[in-house]
């Protein structure tokens, strides 16, 4: 009311100053009006003061009454146990979707309002995985500003987060992972440098990259062929995995089977293995919920290698709810896309070496002995360089996700949501065939094998060294 009248009061006063009277009864009238008009300003200031000293006395007592809440309980915490709680971590849901941790009041008996309390584990967690000041506050309901003093309070800088590594060590690095991943890309690069604990600025991985090969540089901006895609939505991480195998090199009977989070495109599993049973499927499946819990539901093709999960699945998450879902395989959209990746990355480099033994003559894909020194020799570091891969995709940045990582997609949201599609039964299956040997190896056989664990520059020597001591063996 008070701010009404001091805007009608200085209304008239304006209008009084921008039309004056001219006549001496108007100018008395005028007057009389003036003062008036400062009589109720004067009113109306005392009223605006008199809020303020209501407003500031009123935040005062609850100041004071949430200080002797805090003391009084801190006092009978103290009391009833002699060893201290842990901190209260709560959720609480925020409109935007995102988890909010709760405001925890830390111990300090000073008067006034109790500081706010975060974690230190959580801060580190949030700070190693490379999130900026503003998502931190948001996660744990914060000002930016506290985010800033308790990283300081921690020692945590994020220049300090940068490794010290020295160029010619970091040559070293980079060249190391061009051996595994001729065809990785910065972005990639960067991943798989993450991935062994060392972060560094993009602008020395380019540089490194640029000293190094400057030709396949060039090479990959010449390829890049930018496709115009649907746009993909899914509500959050864990409401729909993607799985699927990937037969580039069914020739030598050795499959990939993979599993994609469709929300943040974290990969769960990518593991490769010489069948293509429902059983081996499953217990990649099951290793990746152990890690990442209970999808909401699951996406896949129709074959019958997908079975095992789909029962799972209904009989964790219920039915009549699409638990498990089946269609094309080209519409599986999250998982085909990443096939791209992994066969660039690293099936392409087997693919070519195999098809370059078969035309030299050392490797026959009928010949069960050369087929299963091949899987002997060579299946470890396939796995390896797909685990590799696994980090280095979870660690990059996504352009189209503000180039947030996958892991950062999915420590920042909420791992919930809801899907509708339809569900057909599965009716088709890809069949591997075991390999089959004159008669099954013994401990003394496998120990009078040549050993396998030797760097992948060396597999081919010990690949033909293996298919000679499997020829001296079994055949007569």
């Amino acid at each position: 009311m008070a701010a009404y009248w001091l805007v009608r009061c200085n209304c008239s006063a304006h209008f009084l100053w921008t039309f004056p009277p001219k006549s001496s009864l108007a100018m008395a009238n005028a007057e009389g009006a003036a003062r008036s008009v400062s009589v109720l300003l004067r009113e109306a200031a005392d009223r605006i003061d008199e809020l303020e000293r209501c407003k500031f006395n009123i935040r005062r007592v609850l100041w004071s009454f949430e200080f002797c809440l805090t003391f009084t309980f801190e006092k009978t915490a103290s009391t009833s146990t002699a060893t201290q709680q842990p901190l209260a971590v709560t959720e609480n849901r925020r409109t935007t979707g995102t988890r909010k941790l709760s405001n925890v009041r830390s111990s300090s008996m000073r008067a006034g309002r109790p500081p706010l309390d975060v974690p230190g584990e959580i801060l580190t967690t949030f700070a190693m995985a490379g999130l900026p000041t503003r998502q931190m506050s948001d996660r744990c309901g914060v000002s930016s500003r506290t985010i800033q003093r308790r990283l300081a309070q921690e020692n945590l800088r994020k220049s300090d987060l940068y490794s010290t590594i020295n160029d010619e060590d970091l040559d070293t690095l980079v060249m190391e992972i061009k051996r595994v991943h001729p065809n990785a890309g910065y972005k990639i690069m960067l991943g798989h440098v993450r991935s062994r604990g060392i972060n560094i600025q993009r602008h020395r991985l380019r540089a490194s990259m640029r000293r190094l090969d400057p030709e396949a540089i060039l090479m990959r901006r010449l390829s890049i062929q930018t496709a115009r895609r649907r746009q993909y939505s899914v509500p959050a991480p864990n409401s729909l995995w993607h799985i699927d195998g990937n037969h580039k090199l069914i020739r030598w009977r050795i499959v990939v089977h993979g599993g994609v989070d469709g929300f943040s495109r974290l990969i769960v599993y990518l593991d490769a293995s010489t069948n293509n049973r429902a059983l081996t499927v499953l217990h990649s499946f099951i290793s990746a919920v152990g890690q990442y819990d209970v999808p909401s539901r699951v996406r896949s093709d129709k074959g019958g290698e997908n079975v095992m999960i789909a029962q799972f699945m209904v009989q964790t998450n219920g039915v009549n709810r699409n638990s498990h879902m089946t269609g094309r395989s080209v519409h599986n959209q999250r998982i085909e896309r990443l096939w791209r990746d992994v066969y660039e990355n690293v099936l392409d480099l087997y693919y070519t070496v195999f098809m370059q033994m078969e035309a030299e003559g050392i490797l026959n894909p009928d010949d069960e002995i050369e087929l299963y020194s091949l899987h002997r020799c060579f299946m470890p570091h396939i796995q390896h360089g797909l685990h590799c891969f696994k980090e280095a995709w979870n660690n990059h940045g996504l352009r189209t996700s503000s180039h947030y990582t996958p892991l950062q997609l999915w420590l920042l949201n909420e791992k919930e949501g809801h899907w509708e599609g339809p569900h057909t039964p599965s009716t088709s299956n890809v069949s591997i065939p075991e390999i089959q040997l004159m008669r099954p190896l013994n401990a003394e056989d496998l120990a009078a094998l040549p050993d396998t664990d030797v760097p992948l520059t060396q597999a081919l020597g010990v690949y033909i060294e293996t298919v000679q001591a499997m020829r001296a063996l079994l055949l007569p």
